[in-house]
């Protein structure tokens, strides 16, 4: 499993109603479960809509159909079953996004949890927390990953090449690279990391075969990674 996608950290086999589910069933689902939505599926399994505590609290409404309210959220000050309650369509994402494309969805939106699909039914759902928590990662299972999974066996570049430090999720990489063209993927590569925060790559080259093809680039003695002189 890809630690990059969104299965990865979802919550799997969530709760789910049916369109018909009374209301109180449902609150009792919310708060005995300590979540905050349910999801609605249909007969075959598909997902129709979303049942979150604020689709309850109009409720609690002192005039359940005042008049500048909104025509929807009245509706639900009434409703009994999961089906008048919900709020459709439910916002999805695919189990195998990633997890840069589910955090767009959730500036997007600015819904509280992702419903997870994979091939069309409900696989698991997705919180805003669950996507924060894996920048707790700690910083020497990072580097391993980095070493191992990214250097070593996508790259071929081994650590008499390319060293690797990893602080506070921030990654600092040190060495030198046959090319040029050889330095943006391993930037690339580690951003696309679990709990990555930032890449400082100080990566030097022998060829710029970028622009000038096949063309040296030797730094001096006295310059620092990442400084080049182009011959």
């Amino acid at each position: 499993m890809n630690a990059g996608t969104v299965s990865a950290v979802m919550t799997a086999d969530p709760i789910t109603v049916s369109p018909q589910t009374p209301f109180k069933d449902i609150a009792a689902l919310l708060t005995g479960n300590g979540i905050s939505a349910v999801g609605v599926v249909d007969k075959t399994g598909a997902l129709v809509g979303v049942v979150s505590e604020a689709d309850l609290l109009p409720h609690l409404w002192e005039d359940r159909k005042p008049r500048w309210r909104d025509r929807r959220l009245a509706r639900k000050a009434t409703a009994c079953v999961a089906k008048d309650l919900m709020t459709s369509p439910a916002v999805t994402v695919d189990a195998e996004a990633t997890l840069a494309t589910a955090a767009a969805e959730f500036a997007r939106t600015g819904v509280r949890r992702l419903f997870v699909l994979r091939g069309g039914k409900v696989a698991g759902v997705l919180s805003r927390r669950d996507l924060v928590a894996v920048f707790t990662r700690g910083d020497a299972d990072l580097e391993r990953e980095i070493t191992d999974r990214v250097l070593r066996d996508r790259l071929d570049l081994g650590p008499d090449r390319v060293r690797v430090q990893v602080r506070a999720g921030i990654v600092m990489v040190v060495g030198r690279v046959e090319r040029r063209s050889d330095v943006d993927p391993v930037t690339r590569l580690i951003h696309e990391l679990p709990g990555v925060v930032e890449v400082r790559n100080r990566l030097d080259y022998v060829w710029n075969d970028v622009g000038s093809r096949n063309s040296p680039a030797l730094p001096s003695a006295n310059s620092r990674p990442g400084r080049r002189r182009n011959r």
